[in-house]
């Protein structure tokens, strides 16, 4: 990945600490940062709109609508691309690396897991609490020379973090009440396999090429998957492996057969089979119908 800093060496104001959060001021410096870094941000991002709004596409197919007053919240390795935004729009971005959130919020990773990938939780508004403390970060961010400042930083962010937790508590009942029918040990086993399937660069594997990697027979994966998340492995993956297509037609020049290459396929008609099924358009009708769009 290209360095963090060195993209960001312009760019003001804006802080990087040691690559595991970046704090960007401005939805700019966020459109320009997703353009130099890979096609999906190694970062989980927490977008807030302070005024205005903003229309961004997520994962390929999904329109989302943010508002003044409102969070976006984004896993990392989500596709994301501003579409429109409002002439009058403040925004300011925080982006954590997976390492540091789950550093930052320990057990209760586990309620950003299932809001993000289960209940597709991306949009929520922002209690006075939840806002006056992201505006005590940005003015916290922005003068570092405190020399407790990563013990402060970090602090700030547990807070932030398990308030945002707490909204999303609120927001589904789903996620409140946990599944009695899955265990400690199959809610971590899916943290995993969802880790495992986010970091595959050829994400179109058996599922017992991941229950492998987590030393468990694919029944069982088949099983923790469907009483934590209601979904196959299968589904996940499948899911996967298509938000890799969209974002390698829309942001690459790579031909057709050369993208079914790099995702796994044997060969490009299989793919576009694959794609159509999923897409209920082919490859080069998505693509020409993003460009036709931007």
């Amino acid at each position: 990945m290209p360095d963090t800093n060195t993209i960001l060496a312009n760019q003001e104001p804006t802080l990087v600490i040691e690559d595991e959060v970046v704090f960007l001021d401005s939805l700019k410096e966020l459109e320009a940062l997703s353009k130099q870094l890979p096609m999906k941000m190694d970062y989980n991002a927490i977008v807030h709109c302070r005024q205005g709004r903003v229309l961004l596409e997520l994962g390929g197919n999904q329109q989302v609508l943010v508002q003044a007053g409102q969070l976006l919240l984004v896993p990392a390795r989500k596709l994301l691309q501003p579409m429109m935004v409002s002439t009058d729009v403040e925004a300011g971005a925080l982006l954590l690396t997976d390492r540091m959130l789950k550093s930052v919020l320990g057990s209760q990773i586990d309620i950003w897991n299932r809001a993000m990938y289960m209940h597709e939780i991306y949009v929520i508004s922002t209690q006075q609490g939840t806002e006056h403390l992201h505006e005590q970060t940005r003015s916290l961010f922005k003068d570092n020379n405190m020399l407790l400042f990563r013990e402060i930083a970090f602090s700030f962010l547990r807070t932030f973090l398990l308030l945002i937790c707490e909204e999303l508590l609120h927001h589904s009942e789903a996620i409140q009440m946990a599944n009695e029918a899955s265990t400690v040990r199959e809610k971590t086993l899916f943290n995993q396999f969802l880790e495992l399937l986010s970091h595959e660069e050829q994400k179109r594997q058996q599922v017992s090429y991941y229950a492998d990697r987590l030393c468990i027979t694919p029944k069982y994966l088949s099983t923790v998957c469907r009483n934590v998340s209601g979904k196959s492995p299968m589904r996940w993956i499948t899911d996967s492996v298509m938000e890799d297509g969209y974002s390698l037609l829309r942001n690459t020049e790579l031909t057709v057969k050369e993208i079914s290459n790099r995702l796994g396929f044997p060969n490009s008609s299989f793919f576009g089979q694959y794609f159509r099924e999923q897409a209920s358009m082919t490859p080069v009708e998505y693509r020409n119908r993003y460009k036709k769009r931007h």
